[in-house]
This record gives structure tokens, sequence and C-alpha cells, in this order.
């Protein structure tokens, strides 16, 4: 019981706290929101020029946030992602986007240890799937799959490696590709370019669909492996 009201509690204390760095930012971008909402073809440089001239106080913020949504179960990061790049431009915005993803899933493997069993889930068919013949490759693919929500797969994570430093590698790789094409989707976004945007849309569906093949074809071959 005590488990789960502290994850409960953590849940609320997460959600205000986003919720009041959020308030921060719509505070901070009124006045681009106002020229957004009343949008003119010959207002883009200047929405972009506005949008862009903030300092490293809302970068911080958006960190925290975005850092945030990546630690508590439940919450998701993806229109802070979005936002970063529509704010930062594809490069810096992809920056903020990986190592805060970074941060919020150290984190959430910290929490997982103290606040969950992750010896439960060992017979779960998350856990199947992820611990095919090459476990740290399936972990990578389910860090990479933006719709495979983080706690599940940083529960099979603290399953299959026993040390932080193997448990970060899949962490950093798995969540690099998505964190740039959030970045690139948020800048087209704010340039109106629906090409850019169509691509990032075709690219996201590619790499879901590749890496859940790849996944089932791995507990094939595992569930194969076993009857021989």
């Amino acid at each position: 019981m005590k488990r789960i009201t502290y994850r409960v509690l953590l849940f609320i204390l997460g959600g205000i706290l986003g919720l009041l760095v959020l308030y921060h930012l719509y505070l901070n971008f009124q006045p681009e929101i106002r020229l957004l909402l009343h949008f003119d073809s010959n207002n883009e440089k200047l929405l972009v020029q506005m949008v862009r001239s903030h300092g490293l106080s809302d970068v911080i913020f958006l960190f925290i946030l975005n850092a945030i949504c990546v630690a508590i179960p439940g919450l998701s990061n993806g229109i802070f992602c979005v936002l970063n790049g529509l704010l930062y431009g594809p490069a810096f915005g992809f920056i903020i986007n990986w190592i805060s993803d970074i941060l919020g899933q150290s984190l959430l493997l910290l929490l997982l240890q103290h606040l969950y069993t992750p010896k439960n889930l060992e017979h779960s068919k998350i856990y199947e799937l992820m611990s095919g013949n090459h476990p740290q490759i399936s972990l990578t693919i389910g860090y990479l799959i933006p719709f495979i929500p983080c706690a599940p797969v940083a529960y099979m994570n603290t399953l299959i490696n026993s040390t932080y430093k193997k448990r970060i590698i899949p962490v950093a790789i798995g969540t690099m590709p998505m964190a740039y094409l959030y970045a690139y989707g948020g800048d087209s976004i704010l340039h109106l370019d629906t090409e850019r945007l169509i691509k990032v849309v075709i690219i996201f569906v590619i790499i879901a669909l590749v890496s859940m093949l790849f996944l089932f074809t791995m507990r094939k071959i595992k569930n194969h492996a076993k009857k021989a």
C-alpha cells in the first residue's frame, strides 16, 4: 500500500509541477500565441524571430518539463519535444530533447527500484517481447518506438541489465532518432512547411513498423529455438 500511495503522490506532484512550468511558459509566450492566432503569411519572419528570441530561462524550464514527463509514468513528453524544435530549431531542439530524455529515463529507472517490483513482470507479454536473443537491441528499439510507454520498457531494462552503465546504453541510442524527429517536426510546423511535415510522418510510420516487425521476429526466433 505504501508503494501505491507513493506512486499516486508522485504522479500528482509531477503533474502539478508540470502544469506550473507550463503556465510559466504560457505567460512568457503570450505575444507569440496572439500572433499565431491571428497569423498572416507576411508575419512568418516576425513570428520566427519572436519565438527564437527567448533566453536561457525558457530552455531550462522546457528541459525540466521534458525530463519530468519522461520520469513520471503516465505522462507524455511528445508535445514538449515538438515545442523544443519549434522554439530552438532542429539542431538545438534535438540536443534539449535527447539530453532531457536520457535524464528523465535515468530518474525513471531510479524510481522503479524504490516504487515498483520489476520481478513481477518477468512473465508479462512485454518482457517476452523484449527478452529475445538480443535483449539490448530489443530494449533499444523499445525506447525508439514512441507509442510504447516508457515505464514498461524501463521495467524490462532493470530486469535484463544489472548495472546502470548497461541500462543507459539502450536509452541513449534508442531515444536519439525520435528526439531529432520531434525537433525537426516542430521546426517544420513553425515554418508551415507541409512537405517536411509529410516526411516526418512517413519516417515516423516506417520506424514504428520496422521496429515492431523486428521485435516480433526476435520473439518468433526465440520461441522456435525453445521448441527445437
